[in-house]
């Protein structure tokens, strides 16, 4: 599965299952003076994307060209194959590293990704976006970012939804359900499940002891990997997943059971 990179963290540092061989290692982030530092002591650089987050509020201006810089001699060093920058915080020091982290890893030939939020302005950066919709279409949404970013600019965060909302909706979010509070309600309602091809998603609808109606949104194994497939089949790459949720791109059941964080 070599469109399939799993995210880890400083926990999951153990060999990557088969048939994965990418990875995306949140092994760096930024200090309170913006500054790049290392979370983690080994990195596996062959198969490894550097990732940087922004754990901490930042308290100093910080020089946003040695930001750059020090990630650039750090990628090189340890001969990572890219960089993901998921940074949340707006300011003017994260702005300005974006930019020039934009063009330098450009001219380097060193693939940058960023979440679609840290994409303004960005000129040359993969654009990784969520992979999953509540409203409209799942086709038309990838479509319409082809045509925003360009072919070879987008890339996909697959995360499997399961999400309840009130009907009529007034939360475009919804409220998220866990494994168990899903089976529950399924039980509860007896509702039967159906799939949307235009959401690419299992539904059922029930309603409640109130008489109020409740759509609930959710993936399983087969949702995931047509997914997969349709991105795949769009030219989208590569496809982000959390490594506790790989096994559910596998055909069969994944032996891969990695810790829950």
């Amino acid at each position: 599965m070599e469109n399939i990179v799993l995210v880890t963290t400083d926990s999951d540092r153990a060999r990557l299952p088969a048939p994965f061989s990418r990875r995306l290692c949140f092994s760096h982030c930024l200090s309170p003076a913006a500054a790049l530092r290392r979370r983690v002591a080994m990195l596996e650089p062959s198969s490894s994307i550097l990732g940087v987050s922004d754990l901490t509020p930042l308290r100093s201006r910080g020089n946003a060209g040695q930001l750059c810089a020090d990630l650039e001699a750090e990628v090189r060093a340890l001969g990572c194959p890219g960089v993901f920058l998921d940074l949340e915080q707006n300011v003017s020091v994260l702005q300005e590293f974006l930019a020039l982290a934009d063009e330098r890893f450009a001219a380097c030939g060193i693939p940058l990704y960023v979440p679609e939020r840290c994409s303004g302005g960005l000129r040359h950066a993969v654009v990784v976006c969520e992979g999953s919709v509540s409203g409209g279409s799942f086709d038309q949404r990838f479509t319409g970012l082809l045509e925003q970013y360009g072919g070879g600019r987008v890339a996909a965060m697959l995360q499997p939804a399961c999400t309840a909302f009130c009907l009529p909706s007034q939360n475009a979010g919804g409220t998220p359900l866990t494994q168990t509070e899903l089976e529950q309600l399924r039980s509860r309602s007896g509702a039967q499940t159906y799939f949307s091809k235009e959401l690419c998603a299992k539904y059922f609808t029930y309603m409640d002891e109130n008489a109020q109606g409740h759509f609930v949104l959710f993936d399983d194994a087969s949702t995931m990997q047509e997914k997969h497939r349709r991105l795949s089949a769009m030219g989208i790459h590569p496809c982000f997943i959390l490594a506790q949720d790989a096994g559910l791109l596998l055909p069969s059941p994944s032996r891969y059971a990695p810790p829950r964080r």
